[in-house]
């Protein structure tokens, strides 16, 4: 039976200072339990799980997260991060950031972004709490910096531009700003009467690469924010330059826009990269060696439709469309239609290694990206072969309550763990999925709110 949690801020208080807590009574920064739980390994996967009352989350670790229990209430070795909405960012397996921000106002000084690596086999904080002032939308990995962006309304339309230094963790950049309102000007001259925002963001070499998710430009009265433009078919990709000691404070340089709209391409429509209801953006645009390839998701919003007009597809930047170490174009003949050899529309994918990714898909395929729906099926495809392989060991999508957002994907075993909770009131548990399409099911959480696992490799 799962445990009721008691009393859980007042044992925050006392235990945490106003940003995080560690406690030394457990030196392993591990829960009661077997299967490798307290150990001192030097790789390790790390559980979140919700505090109880709506305002942050624990951090355990498990060497082995095949078997065993964890117990987010024994105080011992756990680490409580406090966050009213807790959103974490893995770092290259090195680092594990705790992103923390007001989303609807709030003072940012209570909004405190952690940092936490491993150091003798204990999650230790790395660096100091820093404030992102505002909410991130879309966020990615760029050398040693983490960028995030927000799509911004209200006195003009623009995007706000936001990064941290990961060698230090000291302190958040957060005044870039990245103008959408001027038509005349790329990337929007570029488009059909549409303006922007942005989707994913991704490093390819020396550049930065965002997906342009379109909105349209005609305020509807009822409605004061943009909303999704009719022409969500069009994918366009920015490339810029990062220079985050600009004084103008233009930290992402513009340098060109890769087009593709789906009219020219009869046949083999896709979408474009966007984000979505749940989940802030960090999937879509996948470099594999010196490749890139685009997962489109084809979501849509408003307008009365019932599933997207194109359908989720793979496309790829390689070879002479990347010049001089700069991408400029899309190939012609790499093109695969996910919703026809899935049987569903794609939410998030995410790289195994080994060309492989593991794909999570909206359960119905028929309202797809309507709303913000179930997305409880997943797969696995090879962009080389442009073979798909269902996932076998999952439990159905009617048994499925919810998938914690945070996973591990530990790229040397080629496998990806989610946490997720059952409808039968069983505890969650941790699921490890491999690269040959088998899922099994492992460390158990006595906990009522799942928050998801990463992993962490000493260095």
């Amino acid at each position: 039976m799962r445990r009721i949690y008691l009393n859980i801020l007042g044992l925050a208080a006392m235990a945490c200072s106003l940003t995080a807590c560690s406690s030394e009574d457990d030196s392993n920064n591990g829960g009661s339990g077997s299967g490798g739980i307290g150990s001192t390994a030097t790789e390790q996967y790390v559980v979140m799980s919700g505090s109880g009352e709506n305002n942050g989350a624990y951090l355990q670790l498990t060497a082995d997260p095949t078997g065993g229990t964890l117990d987010p209430t024994n105080p011992n070795g756990r680490i409580y991060f406090s966050g009213n909405n807790p959103d974490f960012v893995n770092y290259r397996n090195e680092m594990l950031i705790g992103m923390n921000y007001p989303s609807q106002g709030g003072s940012s000084s209570d909004y405190i972004t952690m940092a936490w690596k491993l150091v003798d086999g204990k999650l230790t904080q790395f660096g100091n709490g820093v404030a992102l002032d505002g909410d991130v939308k879309a966020r990615g990995i760029f050398k040693n910096y983490l960028i995030g962006m927000s799509d911004q309304t209200g006195n003009g339309h623009y995007e706000r531009v936001k990064f941290i230094n990961l060698d230090t963790f000291e302190a958040a950049v957060v005044d870039g700003i990245i103008d959408c309102d001027d038509l005349t000007k790329e990337p929007a001259s570029l488009m059909e009467g549409e303006t922007w925002g942005v989707g994913d963001i991704a490093e390819y070499g020396d550049y930065v690469l965002l997906s342009y998710a379109t909105k349209r430009m005609q305020i509807d009265p009822e409605n004061p924010k943009a909303t999704y433009t009719d022409l969500a078919n069009n994918l366009y990709i920015g490339v810029y330059k990062f220079d985050p000691n600009d004084s103008e404070k233009e930290y992402l340089k513009y340098q060109n826009t890769i087009v593709r709209k789906s009219a020219d391409h009869p046949g083999k429509e896709a979408g474009q990269i966007k984000g979505n209801q749940r989940s802030r953006t960090e999937t879509g645009i996948e470099v594999v060696g010196d490749e890139i390839y685009l997962f489109c998701q084809s979501t849509i919003k408003n307008y009365g439709q019932t599933v997207p007009q194109v359908p989720s597809a793979v496309l790829r930047i390689s070879g002479s469309n990347i010049q001089n170490g700069k991408p400029v174009a899309i190939d012609n003949d790499y093109y695969v239609n996910l919703t026809d050899i899935t049987g569903h529309y794609m939410w998030k994918c995410f790289y195994m290694g080994d060309n492989k990714f593991c794909l999570q898909m909206y359960t119905e395929a028929g309202t797809a990206g309507v709303t913000e729906g179930s997305h409880k099926k997943f797969g696995i495809f090879d962009v080389k072969t442009k073979t798909y392989t269902e996932v076998k060991g999952m439990p159905e999508p009617s048994k499925i309550n919810d998938i914690a957002l945070a996973c591990a994907v530990n790229t040397d075993e080629h496998t990806i763990t989610f946490e997720v909770e059952l409808t039968d009131g069983s505890l969650p548990a941790l699921y490890k999925i491999a690269a040959d399409g088998t899922a099994t099911r492992g460390t158990e959480i006595d906990t009522e709110a799942i928050q998801g696992v990463s992993f962490l490799k000493q260095h």
